[in-house]
């Protein structure tokens, strides 16, 4: 490689025969410019989660942008992931067709047995090593979320600092939760590699807006970790994430079934008492239920699917710390 220039190469770290002569390849493309920091960014774990795509290209096409103009300024490479599971991808699905197993629930996998667990050690494999990394995901087909970090509290001291830059709303930390010790996420930070998981928009769609919001975040910290020159000028964050966790985040379940009609915009403030929607009948011409705000907050996630059954998820507000 040229002194000051950036090579580029699309390679798979993982391929495996299939039925009627055709093969099975996860892919991932490396921008390299430097020894410096790696970063990766992954998506396309769950096949019915489209955002994280989208988000690829547009990296992809500043880093092509910066070879013509400025290849100097990447001092470390980027490793771009934007379809790690491929046939749920290809059939939009969110798990392993015919397996019908979660690809997130795998981790760290295996060389050898059932086709996910390959698939996570080759994923885990490649990725190790890295600086940072990135892992995206949207929301499902029923809810739309802010663009968001999700942390596991176990690594809150570490990640918290990372997430704040990464020009998101909201960084919510859970609480540890068996379940996902089997992430990506949790195995990577467990090695000592600081995994963020974002969350935005909804399932089966691309919302630009969001997508754009986060690339802003991803150069910062690429930045921030050195793989882009100190002195190279970028477009700073604009967003300053509020903090959630267990205590402050409430739930809006359905009390009854019906098409809910949503009487309020995404990402608002609310009031304790305020109307936020409706769940109208489909054979009548009554309300069936009002949607209310138990707390004075923000609502960062919607429900974007009309149909609502008893139990269905509707809405989640961060209540104001006071509440």
């Amino acid at each position: 490689m040229k002194n000051g220039s950036i090579s580029v190469n699309t390679s798979s770290i993982f391929s495996v025969d299939m039925p009627y002569s055709e093969r099975l390849k996860i892919r991932r493309t490396v921008y390299r410019g430097g020894d410096g920091p790696r970063v990766s960014i992954v998506a396309g774990i769950h096949g019915d989660e489209l955002e994280g795509l989208y988000v690829c290209h547009l990296l992809a096409n500043w880093l092509e942008q910066l070879a013509e103009t400025n290849p100097s300024a990447l001092l470390g490479s980027v490793e771009i992931y934007p379809a790690m599971n491929t046939l749920g991808i290809d059939t939009l699905t969110r798990f392993i067709p015919v397996f019908d197993t979660d690809l997130n629930r795998s981790f760290p996998g295996a060389s050898g047995g059932a086709l996910p667990k390959r698939i996570a050690h080759a994923i885990l494999s490649s990725i190790s090593g890295s600086s940072l990394v990135i892992d995206m995901h949207a929301s499902n087909i029923y809810l739309r979320e802010i663009p968001q970090v999700r942390i596991n509290n176990e690594f809150s001291d570490k990640l918290v600092p990372l997430a704040k830059k990464l020009n998101v709303d909201i960084i919510w930390i859970h609480g540890a939760m068996t379940v996902l010790e089997a992430t990506i996420a949790h195995s990577l930070n467990s090695m000592g590699i600081p995994c963020l998981v974002v969350e935005m928009g909804v399932g089966m769609r691309i919302t630009p807006a969001y997508c754009n919001q986060l690339i802003k975040g991803i150069l910062t910290l690429m930045k921030h970790v050195g793989a882009l020159a100190p002195d190279f000028e970028i477009v700073k964050p604009d967003r300053i994430p509020v903090i959630a966790d267990d205590t402050n985040v409430h739930y809006l379940n359905a009390s009854t079934s019906g098409i809910f009609i949503p009487d309020i915009e995404h990402w608002t403030d609310v009031s304790k008492g305020q109307l936020l929607g409706s769940i109208v009948s489909t054979f009548r011409g009554e309300t069936l239920a009002e949607v209310i705000s138990p707390v004075d907050g923000v609502l960062f996630t919607l429900r974007d699917y009309a149909l609502v059954y008893e139990g269905s998820l509707m809405a989640r507000i961060m209540a104001n710390k006071e509440s």
